[in-house]
Parts: C-alpha cells; sequence; structure tokens
C-alpha cells in the first residue's frame, strides 16, 4: 500500500502527459522507486534486494572504464569469494536498515502521539464516532461540508483496551468494533434549573403585578362612579342628614 502510494502521483503525471500510452511508462516508473532511497531503510530497494546498486542510464552517459574479463583457472574461486563478499554486504546493510528503521520508529510515534489524547472509556459512554473520510465523499460531491462525526452511540462491548462494539442510538444500528481514536466524548445537554426558577418567579411575580393592577383599576373605577353620582345629584349627596 505505500508503494501505491508513491506510485500514483508518478502514473498521474505520465497520463496527463500522454494519457494513451502512459501504461508503456510503466517500467521507468518502476526503475525509478527501486533505484531512489528510501526514507525508512536509508537504502535503494535494488541494493537490498541484490546487493548491488544497478547501472543506470546516467552512468551510460558519464561512461565508465571496462577491462576485458580475465579468465583463469581460480573462476570458482572468484565466484565464492564474490558470494561471501555480496553476503558480507547485505549483512551490512540489514544492520544499518535496522538501526535506521528503529529511528524512524520513533520519529513516526512521537508525530502519531501529538495528535492522540490519553482518554478512558468504559462500557455505557455515550460517545461520538467518526465517519471514515471516503463515506463521507460517497454520500455527497462536497464531502467537507459534510458531518466528521455520528451520534450519539453507546458503548456496548469493550473487546480490547482500545477497542469497543459501538451501537447508534437513534436507528439501533451496530457500527461494529471501533477504536478509541475514532472516539469523542458525548456532552448530553443539560437543563439549567436555576434560569428555570428564575422565570418562573418572573411569571409569579408578573401575574401579582397584574392582579394588583386590576384591583387599582377596580377601585379607581368605583371612585370614579361615585364622583359622576356626586356632580349628578348634588343635593341629595352633600345634604347633611336631618334631624327628628
Amino acid at each position: 500500500e505505500r508503494v501505491n502510494r508513491t506510485l500514483k502521483p508518478l502514473i498521474a503525471i505520465y497520463a496527463q502527459q500522454q494519457p494513451t500510452s502512459w501504461d508503456k511508462e510503466i517500467q521507468k516508473i518502476a526503475y525509478a522507486i527501486r533505484t531512489a532511497v528510501n526514507e525508512t531503510t536509508g537504502e535503494t530497494p535494488a541494493f537490498m534486494m541484490f546487493g548491488r546498486d544497478p547501472r543506470g542510464p546516467l552512468d551510460l552517459l558519464i561512461g565508465e572504464r571496462t577491462e576485458d574479463a580475465q579468465l583463469n583457472t581460480d573462476e570458482h574461486g572468484q565466484i565464492q569469494e564474490y558470494k561471501k563478499n555480496l553476503i558480507n554486504n547485505l549483512r551490512y546493510a540489514y544492520n544499518i536498515v535496522k538501526e535506521h528503521a528503529e529511528i524512524e520508529k520513533l520519529k513516526q510515534k512521537g508525530k502519531y502521539d501529538r495528535h492522540t489524547t490519553d482518554r478512558r472509556y468504559t462500557e455505557g459512554d455515550l460517545v461520538w464516532v467518526a465517519i471514515p473520510t471516503k463515506q463521507i465523499g460517497e454520500n455527497s460531491i462536497a464531502g467537507k461540508l459534510q458531518p466528521h462525526y455520528q451520534g450519539p452511540c453507546r458503548l456496548i462491548k469493550q473487546l480490547t483496551p482500545s477497542t469497543f462494539t459501538v451501537l447508534r442510538i437513534n436507528d439501533n444500528v451496530q457500527l461494529g468494533a471501533t477504536n478509541t481514536d475514532r472516539l469523542k466524548p458525548y456532552c448530553e445537554p443539560i437543563i439549567n434549573k436555576r434560569n428555570t426558577t428564575v422565570t418562573e418567579n418572573d411569571q409569579t411575580t408578573n401575574e401579582r403585578q397584574r392582579t394588583t393592577t386590576n384591583i387599582n383599576d377596580e377601585s379607581m373605577d368605583d371612585d370614579l362612579n361615585l364622583q359622576n353620582v356626586k356632580e349628578n345629584n348634588p343635593s341629595t349627596c352633600d345634604a347633611p342628614p336631618q334631624r327628628r
């Protein structure tokens, strides 16, 4: 898979320049990969396979001093010596590659740990589950605008320290074994009881104010009615009571 990641961009470049004959250049691309120094091993794949680097077109252009092969009776001994040197070179190369691979492994682990958090989950927790990028692209052309997490989901069973069986709550679909790297904690909505109490108190206060206002309005109406009666019948209202 890692080779395909390197191979695809090279094929894409050839396909843009030669859309009808790019497949004929596959051997050239393969030769370029085999003679390129690998970042992890620090050596070319050809050297790791054959114990030597092959001669390329540049070597042919620069030229090399050639000597006529001199055959002698000790040809078998030369072959054995060549095999011995080849084995020694391969062992030396493998040791260098092993050390280089360990260093690269630590570097890659450090890069990976930068984007991870040490979260602990237990069975029954509510979480968000990351949606794979390919699945987002299949659902819509504008995949970047689609949600990248689905949920809420519940952790049903713990398979390993970092793997859980996940159930999507809204449709009861099991999402299978999921690594904790793809999970995010789900926080349930919290109802603010204090705000609710304040709102209820405000409503009660408003009702009391409305009741008081109605009582005051009724008192004012009674006073107005009494005033009207006095104005219409001044003799009756203002006359003092008669003594017997």
